[in-house]
């Protein structure tokens, strides 16, 4: 019985022990008999996937929300006092939302399926003493599994075979530079990045070919290990959930309060009790913004389509919401603020200021970079293609910006002969014939480099290397100070020998040296200038070293005077307590493992920080669970962060962070905005019903009527508001406290005044109304001031700072079409008789057309005043 007991020291035993305990042949593999024996006690090579809700599932859930029970009981109430319009239209406002949030969240869904459902990549294995290529899901522990340039490693390996083997471990380690591989035994306790005798599932081969047993498959690989990390947080609300559940219980205390005190106090009068009964459900029904569950979800979906444009997938409605709260950014480098690609970034020529050579050594110096080279670049049905170490291909594109051609450079001069790399000497050489003559072209590590040059190259021929060699070690420290990595080249004459070994790699003739790093995405800059402008911090949290972390920070302007950056040795070293007081002043961690990102996300959330992360491999997924908003990269990023992820970016640009940021303001901003639109029209409608009644003039709006307004004159623009065009400052402000929530005693002040005068204009209206023709025709005229009102008020709710007339309504034609169509269902529902006897209206003379009409601007030209002394006043506290 094979030994695969999992998270065993594989890296720290030899070859022949690993085999032994996995029962496997490392010559001829394992036997078919033997993969099916193993593929069923240990189940195929995948993680486990959460289980899918059902439609149903997702559209039951909908009806948790306590403003929504409130809605089903006013429907059961309206139903059972046999007002079966009222009841019909609350449940169908409850079944919009339900089909709105389920369609959106199965939506949601299926487009992270999309971004997953990547063809399975298959592997090469040695079965039954023969090669095979199979699923990558079928591999079983004792599986030798072959490994070439490019593979994808399917499984956790312990090496058997390493000929010059690299691998990009980014993904699992942070480390952006490949990491070369043997089969030598390593220490017990070495760290992750440093098992060199190990590859693990979810990494690269870059370069060389090898082969390896598996040891690990499925959730039992170290990736595997990374995601139990991820079943230690439970479900977290968002900041909008919180507020919106806490909003619709007060709004429901307060529902229910009211009507027990109206009841009491008209039953007290000794009015009939199903007349008292009816005014209570009226002042129910006016105190419940029904469209607001709707419009809430619409609103969030919307949010969601618009930043689909921005190629980023939202798997939760609420996420969108969060991510416009944020106050810390902690984001990976590799990937994410850089290319992922590496780019030379600096020249150095042996004869630098010999302005007769420099030419000639430039040119020579990007022959050997592409000659000495086994990268390669192709265009396959038209699309660019690079294979290779990601070194080599920044050669390649190097000799290519040097006004090289690389295919007709290599097909003119054709390798002859070569040693490879090796780890140990640290350098390559190949033999090319170039001016005439057969030559050895090499690179490698100055260390080792430099010391084998006895000339250097001036003009294109070989000189006495003089102090050639103590500039280019001047130059190497430059180099190394701006964090790049640097290769040395040379050359030499071999004249006619024809084979070549490591003893021909002396008396090399020095061309110069090139410096070459991982650079910054262009738009990663004025994505971090405008997270800062918007008071957003962002912290580089990276596998990488310190220095290439410190500098491409610099680079990045991440670094202030007074900022830190530490390694995960110093962060170690830092209990949480200390890290909370200090980690607003760090900006970089580097050579951090999985535990401690999660130590920093937790630091910052204890410090009340709204926390994103962002992040594309094995290790972030942890992390980006643990984080307020957790955002993933879809083309580079692994189906463990992925899943952790409440959002996904398809393009991997940090810069669509920083805009689903400012999509998440301006959506929350929207939100207040109809939020307060609303609740200004229920209140007032609140205080429209009250006073009539205390003061003895009956009742002003019956509930037909009442509901007809809330879900027509107020749901319409109410939408349209949110959708809105943006506020000029919107990515100019400080980000929301986390626990600030909607409605903000500033804004509760707005929703008061403009309630006030809401109830003034229809009390008004109604009183008039009953002096100029009776019950209904007063009645109709409040309709009619209080609907007409909604319409001019949702211009002014578009700011509550600028006045109506300093905004141009085509920006939100939406708004314009919402009033439009809602005052033609308002003028139907008085004007056409067939519908007055639903509504409860009448026809209306001129006057008291000119009445109502006049009434319903008051609440408008109030509001407007406020807002124009309200900028006078700060502008003259300011002055």
């Amino acid at each position: 019985m094979p030994n695969t007991a999992p998270h065993a020291d594989w890296h720290a035993r030899d070859v022949a022990s690993v085999a032994a305990s996995l029962a496997t042949d490392i010559a001829r593999g394992l036997s078919a008999d033997e993969v099916a024996a193993r593929l069923e006690r240990h189940g195929r090579n995948v993680l486990p996937e959460e289980k899918k809700r059902s439609l149903a599932g997702m559209f039951l859930s909908q009806f948790k929300d306590f403003l929504i029970l409130i809605l089903v009981a006013a429907a059961i109430i309206s139903f059972a006092l046999g007002e079966v319009t009222d009841a019909i239209a609350i449940a169908a406002i409850l079944l919009l939302n339900a089909v709105l949030g389920a369609s959106q969240e199965k939506r949601a869904s299926q487009a992270l399926e999309a971004l997953k459902r990547m063809s399975v990549p298959e592997c090469e294995v040695l079965r039954g003493g023969a090669p095979a290529r199979v699923s990558s899901e079928a591999i079983v522990p004792g599986d030798v599994v072959v490994l070439r340039d490019g593979d994808f490693v399917p499984a956790d390996l312990r090496l058997t075979e390493a000929h010059s083997l690299r691998l990009d471990e980014a993904s699992l380690t942070g480390e952006s530079e490949p990491v070369t591989k043997s089969t030598a035994p390593v220490a017990a306790d070495a760290a992750l990045a440093d098992r060199l005798s190990m590859v693990y599932a979810g990494t690269t081969v870059t370069y060389g070919r090898g082969a390896g047993l598996c040891v690990a498959t499925g959730t039992e690989r170290e990736i595997g290990r990374i995601a139990q990390l991820l079943e230690q947080k439970g479900t977290t609300e968002t900041p909008l959930q919180r507020r919106l559940a806490g909003f619709g219980k007060l709004l429901g205390g307060l529902t229910l309060g009211i009507c027990a005190v109206i009841f009491v106090l008209a039953a007290v009068r000794g009015e009939p009790l199903l007349e008292a009964f009816m005014v209570a459900v009226s002042l129910a029904v006016a105190a419940i913004p029904e469209g607001l569950p709707a419009i809430v979800t619409v609103v969030l979906a919307l949010g969601v389509h618009r930043m689909s444009k921005h190629r980023a997938i939202v798997r939760k409605l609420p996420a969108v919401e969060s991510l416009g709260c944020a106050t810390y950014i902690c984001t990976d480098k590799t990937g994410t603020l850089t290319e992922n690609r590496m780019q030379v970034e600096a020249a150095w020529l042996a004869d630098e200021g010999a302005d007769a050579g420099a030419n000639v050594n430039r040119r020579r110096l990007a022959q050997i970079a592409a000659l000495c080279n086994d990268a390669r670049i192709q265009t396959v049905d038209g699309e660019r293609r690079r294979f290779g170490d990601p070194t080599e291909l920044a050669l390649v594109e190097f000799t290519a910006s040097e006004g090289d051609d690389v295919d007709a450079l290599r097909t003119a001069h054709p390798r002859l002969g070569e040693v490879p790399f090796d780890s140990d000497r640290k350098r390559m050489s190949t033999v090319h014939e170039l001016d005439g003559r057969r030559r050895l072209l090499v690179k490698g590590a100055p260390d080792v480099l430099l010391p084998l040059c006895t000339h250097h190259a001036r003009a294109g021929e070989a000189a006495p290397i003089g102090d050639a060699v103590a500039r280019a070690e001047a130059e190497m420290g430059a180099m190394a100070d701006r964090a790049l990595r640097v290769l040395a080249f040379a050359w030499k004459d071999l004249g006619d020998q024809a084979e070549v070994s490591v003893a021909d790699e002396s008396d090399l003739v020095l061309v110069g040296l090139v410096g070459m790093r991982d650079a910054p995405r262009e738009a990663a800059r004025p994505a971090l200038e405008q997270a800062r402008g918007a008071g957003i911090h962002t912290i580089m949290v990276t596998g990488d070293n310190i220095h290439t972390a410190r500098a491409i920070a610099r680079d990045l302007a991440m670094i202030e005077p007074g900022d830190e950056c530490l390694t995960s040795q110093q962060l170690e070293a830092i209990d949480d307590a200390d890290l909370a007081d200090r980690i607003r002043h760090i900006r970089v961690f580097a050579r951090v493992w999985p535990e401690q990102k999660l130590k920093i996300v937790r630091a910052l959330q204890a410090d009340g920080e709204v926390v994103a992360m962002t992040g594309d491999g094995v290790n972030d997924a942890p992390a980006l669970q643990q984080a307020d908003i957790g955002v993933a990269m879809g083309i580079t990023g692994t189906d463990v962060a992925k899943g952790a992820a409440d959002v996904v970016l398809t393009d991997d640009n940090f810069a669509t962070i920083v805009e689903a940021i400012a999509q998440g303001r301006i959506i929350f901003d929207n939100i207040r905005k109809f939020v307060a639109y609303l609740l200004a029209c229920n209140l007032g409608e609140i205080l429209a019903v009250m006073v009539p009644v205390l003061i003895g003039l009956g009742t002003p709006l019956v509930p037909v009527q009442i509901l007809l307004i809330n879900l027509i004159t107020d749901g319409l623009p109410a939408l349209a508001l949110g959708v809105d065009h943006p506020e000029p400052d919107i990515m100019k402000r400080s980000p929301r406290r986390s626990k600030e929530g909607i409605l903000t005693s500033g804004l509760m002040a707005v929703i008061a005044f403009n309630a006030v005068f809401i109830g003034l204009a229809v009390v008004l209206s109604f009183w008039i109304g009953r002096q100029m023709g009776g019950l209904d025709v007063a009645r109709t005229m409040a309709f009619v001031t209080l609907a007409f009102d909604e319409l001019l008020r949702a211009f002014s709710f578009r700011s509550a700072r600028r006045n109506a007339w300093q905004i141009d309504p085509r920006t939100n034609l939406y708004l314009v079409g919402a009033c439009l169509l809602s005052a033609a269902v308002l003028l139907v529902a008085v004007l056409l008789p067939a519908l007055q006897g639903i509504c409860h209206t009448v026809g209306l003379t001129a006057g008291q057309w000119g009445v109502a009409l006049g009434l319903c601007v008051i609440p408008f030209a109030a509001y407007e005043v406020w807002k124009l002394v309200r900028r006078l006043t700060e502008r003259g506290t300011t002055a």
